[in-house]
């Protein structure tokens, strides 16, 4: 099951400059798979993939991932968990400002991750 953040507008007097992706494997047994696809909108209509790759999460692990996006007018993660118990690996999607706090306008928590058919290539 591929999930997706939504586009995410990067404007206001705030914008993020960097992504944090929280992974975190419940599971007490099974790791987990995830891929996931970082976008961004440099203008309006200009889409680019920016950041692509596959991690595995050990059971009852965590990852936290920092990706820069400052500059950018737009973004959105794409994310692909596989595994024996898929659901048990909870994903949160953060922006943040230059000193890392948190844009609560720009938070995806698990519950609010769309889900699509496949990742965009």
């Amino acid at each position: 099951m591929a999930l997706t953040t939504g586009i995410i507008t990067n404007t206001g007097t705030t914008p993020a400059s960097n992504i944090v992706i929280n992974i975190d494997n419940d599971n007490l047994s099974f790791s987990s798979n995830v891929v996931y696809h970082i976008y961004v909108w440099n203008s309006l209509a200009s889409k680019s993939l920016v950041y692509v790759n596959s991690l595995n999460i050990n059971a009852n692990t965590s990852q936290i991932l920092n990706f820069n996006i400052a500059g950018n007018f737009a973004y959105e993660v794409q994310l692909l968990v596989t595994g024996q118990v898929p659901t048990d690996t909870v994903i949160n999607v953060f922006g943040t400002d230059s000193s890392g706090n948190v844009i609560h306008y720009q938070k995806v928590l698990q519950q609010q991750l769309t889900q699509i058919a496949q990742l965009n290539p």
